[in-house]
């Protein structure tokens, strides 16, 4: 071994050594160098001088704690979390929501413009109107963004940002949707599947925390799963993993999944055959998948009817994804699927009855927020890197960042 080599080693074991403190203190906030040399294995000698040389390049500061605080006679270091932000975005048919959050995953501002046209036009504005509030509110502005993720509908090509079958928002079909941000915005984006963003988050917090096997299933205005496969987000060969809809159940012809779709637009349809067998119903046209749900939990034989056969419907896909994957769990999410606390024993049954080894399911208690969730989780956690690289490097903070998780 050369003498460059040699003295690279030691600074390599710094460096990580270096990241270990700071990341301890963005997971367990503020710490003496005491708590902090026995969380990290560290001597105290060498916390003493990592911390120093951390709190010199803006990383770490030191804190004083209040009088009523029984560490006040030593100095707390707590991880500087403001450093740069996140910005996440979530890409919907009906809102377009906006997130900052902190290194620290502290979420900093949150918010939700409605979508009146899917031009693509219309949805670039109104992505504009959600970014620039939501930086208002967490008092920060473009520059201090590190790094964007955007989560929308359809498959996404991870090596050029192009989405594609976007379901219910075509006009994102065949965009470049990392050079349409980048363009929008200056900064190199993070492109992902809406439903993989809530798997993500589902592992970082949800249900999904600790299991190594588990599915997203998102029953909403759309149908789409999302698959974590030995401890990681299983996309596939062309990004395509977990478009669910595509199993040919029934006429593998019928492009609309007529017999076995449940998502929202297909409930209204559901209703509207099924209401001439119940002519007592309170339903009435425009059916709403809000008032069939209640419909059905106050005992109308209607909405009930129409509830049993979406809960077969559910019920097929989770079996399909257990077979061939064989995961612990399936996580329900989606506008429709997160009301399922009413309807799930029936979903539990029919599984039972289909495979052998059925997964436990569980409902995703995220709501709204899923995909923000992950996207801000995919977001700094590149944001930390790029942080600690330019405390280390000092190159600008605004250089774009490789699209990939």
């Amino acid at each position: 071994m050369n003498s460059q080599s040699s003295a690279a080693i030691p600074s390599l074991m710094r460096e990580m050594n270096e990241r270990h403190i700071v990341d301890t203190l963005r997971d367990s906030g503020g710490l003496h160098p005491a708590e902090i040399a026995r969380s990290t294995g560290l001597s105290k000698p060498t916390t003493s001088d990592i911390l120093r040389s951390l709190v010199d390049c803006g990383l770490v500061r030191e804190i004083s704690p209040g009088e009523s605080d029984s560490k006040r006679a030593r100095l707390v270091y707590e991880a500087v979390s403001d450093v740069k932000v996140g910005l996440a975005i979530d890409i919907g048919a009906r809102f377009i929501r906006a997130a900052v959050g902190d290194l620290n995953l502290a979420t900093r501002s949150q918010i939700s413009r409605p979508v009146k046209s899917l031009t693509l036009k219309a949805l670039t504005a109104v992505m504009h109107q959600a970014v620039e509030r939501a930086l208002k509110d967490s008092g920060y502005s473009l520059h201090d963004v590190a790094t964007i993720v955007v989560g929308t509908p359809g498959v996404v090509d991870q090596s050029t940002g192009i989405v594609s079958i976007a379901g219910t928002i075509s006009s994102l079909d065949g965009v470049n949707l990392a050079d349409l941000i980048y363009k929008e915005f200056g900064i190199r984006p993070i492109v992902e599947n809406d439903i993989n963003l809530v798997t993500a988050a589902e592992q970082a917090i949800g249900h999904g925390l600790g299991v190594e096997n588990f599915a997203v299933l998102s029953v909403g205005s759309g149908l789409g799963s999302g698959l974590v496969l030995n401890g990681k987000l299983h996309r596939g060969y062309r990004g395509a993993a977990g478009e669910i809809f595509y199993i040919p159940f029934g006429d593998p012809k019928d492009t609309h999944r007529t017999s076995t779709n449940p998502s929202g637009d297909r409930i209204a349809e559901i209703c509207r055959e099924l209401a001439k067998k119940y002519k007592k119903s309170i339903l009435q046209e425009p059916y709403s998948t809000v008032d069939i749900l209640k419909a059905a939990a106050d005992g109308d034989p209607l909405g009930k009817a129409v509830m049993d056969l979406e809960a077969e419907r559910i019920a097929l896909y989770i079996a399909a994804i257990a077979a061939v994957t064989d995961v612990e769990l399936v996580v329900l999410a989606g506008g429709i699927g997160r009301q399922a606390a009413s309807f799930i024993d029936p979903i539990k049954a029919l599984i039972a009855e289909i495979v052998p080894f059925p997964p436990r399911l569980e409902i995703s208690t995220l709501g709204d927020s899923g995909i923000l969730v992950g996207a801000l989780r995919v977001g700094i956690s590149q944001a930390r890197d790029l942080v600690f690289q330019q405390a280390h490097t000092h190159p600008p903070l605004t250089a774009p960042i490789a699209s990939s998780i």
